[in-house]
Formats: C-alpha cells, structure tokens, sequence
C-alpha cells in the first residue's frame, strides 16, 4: 500500500531517524525539534506542509539563532522560499525529498556481494539495524534501518567514495530490507538527498513530498 504525505508520516520517519542516530525529540505545539549532538549541537526543526504564517514564524526564530535549521517537508516549496525572500534567510537545501515503497515483493534473502572482495556484516543497536560492507578490511558502504511500527525508516545509506559506482547503494538497500522484513514492515520510509534520489527511484521507491531546509 502506497503511503500518504501528511504530519503522521513525518513524524515516523522522525522517530526512526532519531532511533539510528541517537538523537532526541522534543514537540512544543508548533514544531517537532531534534538536537544534532554529533553536528556541534545544533538544532533541527521539522514542519509539514505549514500555513505560510506558521511558516514565517518559525523562520523567524530560526534568523534569530544561529544554532537552528528549519527543515520543511511541503508540496508548496517555491511559494514557502518565496515567502521569506524578505527575511534574508539562506536556503541550504531545495533538492532533498520524502520517498516511500511498498515492502511486498521485496527480497527477503541478503544479496550477494558485487564480488569476491566484498563482506558484509549486520548489526543491531537498540532498535536500529546497520549493515556494513567492507572490501579486504576497508569500510566501503553502510546504512540503517528502524522499523517504527508498519513502516521501515532508512537513514546513512553512505558509500565511501574510492568505492562509488559498483552497485554498492543497492546492495546495502537490499540487504538492509532483508534484515527488517523480520519485523513485518509493509511500507520503506527515507529522507533522500540529491545524490539518492535517483538511486531510490532506480529501486522502485516514489517521490511523495520535496523537502528544503532554511537557516539564518
């Protein structure tokens, strides 16, 4: 079953993404925040699909402090960035996306590796799963995965970069999904960068909502 952009779908994907990388959430009424304690302490602000005055008052605060990013989840993004043109706020990200894909069909074997060099080793942390993948030693991909109720939350699909273009992205996808569908999930839920989109759609996943983020 496809899954639907909306506030509740964000805050899944919150609570998986916080779960992978240790991170806290707090809700105050106007916003879900999440301290960045590996990212000098930081602090994130998530909205969904805001009214632009709720909008313009959370970009407030954020010009204000320069310890806050706010990151907004719409299908309304050029009118939002125009919006707070007038507030001299720096747009540092308009190409990330909300995905999703639907679990049934999805391999429930691990992979094999793209070759005779490649090992991969699984792990579990609290509520997180990871996989690693190493060629002779040497770390050459990872990624993780929580399972937050009916869905599956990828974070960190990262493949270092003497070891990109090898299928190595789809691999750790494959084997990250084998390892949570023990936990009957039915539907995969990320945050895509520009550099995954195409991977994530190349693996079937659909584009639900664009994502831009904002500080002062």
């Amino acid at each position: 079953m496809n899954a639907h952009a909306d506030n509740e779908l964000l805050q899944t994907w919150i609570t998986g993404w916080t779960r992978c990388r240790g991170y806290e959430r707090h809700d105050d009424g106007r916003s879900t925040s999440v301290l960045l304690t590996d990212q000098q302490d930081q602090t994130e602000h998530f909205l969904f699909e805001p009214t632009t005055e709720q909008f313009l008052d959370l970009a407030t605060d954020t010009r204000g402090d320069p310890t806050r990013v706010l990151t907004v989840v719409t299908n309304r993004m050029r009118e939002l960035i125009d919006a707070a043109h007038p507030l001299g706020m720096r747009v540092t990200d308009r190409q990330q996306a909300l995905m999703s894909v639907d679990m049934s069909g999805q391999d429930v074997e691990d992979p094999r590796p793209p070759g005779d060099d490649y090992t991969l080793e699984h792990a579990r942390d609290g509520g997180c799963r990871r996989v690693l993948v190493r060629s002779r030693g040497e770390l050459a991909a990872r990624g993780s995965v929580a399972a937050v109720g009916d869905y599956a939350v990828y974070d960190r699909i990262i493949t270092e970069e003497n070891f990109r273009r090898r299928g190595l992205g789809s691999f750790v996808m494959r084997a990250l999904t084998a390892g949570v569908l023990e936990d009957d999930v039915t539907t995969g839920l990320l945050m895509a960068s520009a550099d995954g989109r195409a991977l994530y759609a190349f693996l079937g996943w659909e584009h639900l909502a664009d994502v831009f983020v904002i500080r002062g």
